[in-house]
C-alpha cells in the first residue's frame, strides 16, 4: 500500500524535476523528531562514483552490500566510523567487479564482520584475491551463496536471490560474464520494500523475472544505469516508486534508462548528481530521502 502523503509528494516533485533526479528536495511526510520516535531502517547508497557500496542501517544492526572501488575504501572507512559503526553483522559482495569489490579488503580488515556472502564463482582480480586472504587471515566466517538465502535481522526480512546463469571466466583480470551472476537481494520491513539488484544485465534480468519476486518500492538500479534490452521489462515487473542510480559524473546513466523511469513515474536519484543518497523509512510505506549534494 502506498502512503497518499507519499504519492502527493511524488506528483510534486515530477512536477519540478519532470521525472528525472529530484536532489533538491526530499519525501517529509513526518517530522524528523516523529521519524526518529519510530524504528526506523536507514539505507544509504554511499557515492563511490560508478561503483556500488550500500549500507543497511536498522537498529543496533548494520549491513553492507559491496565495497566500492579501492580509491574509495578510505571514504567508505570514515562514513562507516562517522556513523558510529565497527561491527558488520553481514557483509554481500554481489559480484568481484572493482567497482563492487576493490575496497573489500580494506573494509574486511577495518571491522569487525558476523558473516560474509559471496557470489558462487572465483574472481581473479587482484582484488578477489586480497579479499579472499583476509577472509583467510583473519578465518573470517564466508559463504558461497548458491541458492537463495533468506534471513531476519532486527525485523527486517532480507532475500539474497543466487544467479541460475551459468559463470562463465573472462581472460586475466577480466571478469567474463560477472555482472549477470550478481546476487540479487531484497529487503521488506512492513510495508517499505527494497530491491538491491546488483549489476544484472539482460539474461540476468530474465532469470530475475523468471522467478516472479514481485514489486519493490525502492530499486538500486542494475549496472549503474545503463540500458540492457529488457530493463523496461524489469521497471514494469518492478513498479517502483524511487530509482537510484549510483553513477558518476564522467560515467552517468543511459538517458534510454532516465527516460524509461520518466515515463514510469518513478522518482530517480544519480549519485553523479546528489552525491550519498540517504533512504529513511519505519514500516509505513512512506520514505525520507536525503541527498548530501541538494
Amino acid at each position: 500500500m502506498k502512503n497518499k502523503l507519499f504519492n502527493i509528494f511524488r506528483i510534486g516533485v515530477l512536477a519540478v524535476v519532470l521525472g528525472c533526479t529530484g536532489c533538491s528536495l526530499s519525501s517529509k511526510n513526518k517530522s524528523d523528531e516523529k521519524i526518529n520516535e519510530i524504528s526506523e531502517m536507514k539505507v544509504t547508497y554511499i557515492d563511490v562514483g560508478k561503483g556500488d557500496c550500500i549500507l543497511i542501517e536498522k537498529d543496533d544492526t548494520n549491513i553492507l552490500i559491496d565495497a566500492g572501488d579501492y580509491d574509495t575504501s578510505e571514504k567508505v572507512t570514515n562514513y562507516l566510523q562517522e556513523e558510529g559503526i565497527d561491527n558488520l553483522d553481514y557483509f554481500i559482495m554481489t559480484h568481484y567487479d572493482k567497482d563492487h569489490v576493490g575496497g573489500a579488503a580494506t573494509i574486511a580488515s577495518a571491522f569487525s564482520i558476523g558473516k560474509i556472502f559471496l557470489p558462487n564463482y572465483e574472481g581473479s582480480s587482484k582484488y578477489y584475491r586480497e579479499l579472499m586472504n583476509v577472509i583467510s587471515m583473519n578465518s573470517l566466517d564466508a559463504e558461497n551463496v548458491s541458492e537463495d538465502i533468506s534471513f531476519t535481522l532486527s525485523g527486517v526480512n532480507y532475500t539474497i536471490s543466487a544467479s541460475d546463469v551459468t559463470y562463465v571466466a573472462g581472460d586475466g583480470d577480466e571478469e567474463g560474464n560477472d555482472n549477470d551472476v550478481s546476487l540479487v537481494m531484497t529487503a521488506d520491513y512492513g510495508n517499505d520494500t527494497y530491491l538491491f539488484a546488483g549489476d544484472i544485465e539482460k539474461e540476468g534480468i530474465n532469470c530475475y523475472l523468471e522467478a516472479d519476486h514481485g514489486q519493490f518500492d525502492v530499486i538500486k538500479m542494475p549496472h549503474h544505469g545503463r540500458k540492457a534490452g529488457n530493463t523496461d521489462d524489469l521497471i514494469d515487473d518492478v513498479q517502483p516508486e524511487i530509482a537510484i542510480i549510483t553513477d558518476s559524473s564522467e560515467d552517468s546513466a543511459d538517458n534510454k534508462v532516465l527516460n524509461l523511469l520518466e515515463d514510469a513515474d518513478v522518482i530517480t536519484y544519480q549519485t553523479s548528481v546528489c552525491g550519498s543518497i540517504t533512504v529513511t523509512g519505519t514500516g509505513s510505506g512512506t520514505y525520507h530521502v536525503e541527498v548530501e549534494n541538494p
